[in-house]
C-alpha cells in the first residue's frame, strides 16, 4: 500500500525520525514515500478553508496563543494532501506521522472507509492514562472492527458532530478513495477542525484493526505542538 510519511523539512528531530519510519516499513515491505510537511510559513501557499463554526479550531483563532490556529491549520492541511493523493491514485493509502514505527507487513486487509493502525498504542498514550482511573480497560478485538467502543466522544459546541467519535490521535490510519472523498465533502459542507476531531465517526466509518501495523518507539514529536 503506497504509505505517505509526513515531517517537517529543517527540524533536525522530525527529519531524524522520519527516516527511521521510513526504514521501519522498507523493512516490512511497504510501498512509503515522505512529505514535507504544511508548516505556518508555508500555509499561505495552501488553499484557504473555512474553520467550522462551534469547533475547537475556532477556539484557537479566538485565543490565538503562540499562533496554535495557524499550527493546527498546517496539520489539518496535510491530510487534506493525503485524501486528494488517495482520490488521485484510486486506491487505499497510508498516512502517518514521522514519529510511528511499522512493526510488520501489510496483509491487504479489505476496509470500508478509514482504518487506524495503531490503536494498541495510540491508547497508551500519556493523554489517556486518565482512562484507567475511569474504569475504561479497553480489550480490543483481533482482525478488522468497527470503532464503536470508543470513550473519547466529540464534546464542543459544533451539534453536527455531537457524540460522535473521535479517532485516537492520527500518527497512523489508512484510508481508501471512498472515505477520502466523504471527508473532502466534509470539510467543504463543515469546514476544518481539529485532526483528530474532525477524523470522526460522523464524517467516516471509522475501523481499527488488531494486531496493530505501527506503534511508537521514539519519543512522540507531537507535531501537533512541537514545531
Amino acid at each position: 500500500m503506497k504509505t505517505f510519511v509526513i515531517y517537517v523539512e529543517g527540524h533536525k528531530a522530525s527529519e531524524s525520525y522520519m527516516k527511521y519510519c521510513m526504514e521501519s516499513c522498507k523493512r516490512y515491505g511497504w510501498d512509503v514515500e515522505p512529505i514535507k510537511g504544511v508548516t505556518p510559513e508555508t500555509l499561505d501557499s495552501y488553499d484557504d478553508i473555512p474553520t467550522a463554526e462551534g469547533s475547537r479550531a475556532a477556539a484557537f483563532f479566538k485565543e490565538d496563543k503562540n499562533g496554535i490556529y495557524r499550527t493546527k491549520k498546517s496539520c489539518f492541511n496535510n491530510h487534506i494532501r493525503v485524501w486528494k493523493k488517495c482520490i488521485e491514485l484510486n486506491e487505499p493509502v497510508a498516512f502517518i506521522e514521522q514519529d510511528s514505527d511499522c512493526i510488520r507487513p501489510w496483509k491487504n486487509n479489505i476496509f470500508d472507509e478509514l482504518l487506524i493502525l495503531n490503536i494498541e498504542s495510540a491508547f497508551k498514550q500519556q493523554v489517556f492514562k486518565h482512562l484507567s482511573s475511569l474504569g475504561y480497560n479497553n480489550s480490543w478485538k483481533l482482525g478488522i472492527n468497527d470503532y464503536n467502543d470508543s470513550p473519547i466522544p466529540y464534546r464542543h459546541p459544533n451539534r453536527t458532530w455531537k457524540n460522535s467519535l473521535m479517532i485516537p490521535g492520527t500518527a497512523a490510519y489508512a484510508i481508501n478513495p471512498k472515505g477520502a472523498k466523504k471527508l473532502l465533502s466534509a470539510v467543504k459542507k463543515h469546514g476544518w477542525e481539529q485532526s483528530d476531531f474532525f477524523i470522526n465517526t460522523h464524517n467516516v466509518h471509522i475501523q481499527y484493526v488488531v494486531p496493530e501495523y505501527f506503534t511508537f518507539t521514539l519519543k512522540n514529536l507531537n507535531m501537533s505542538h512541537g514545531f
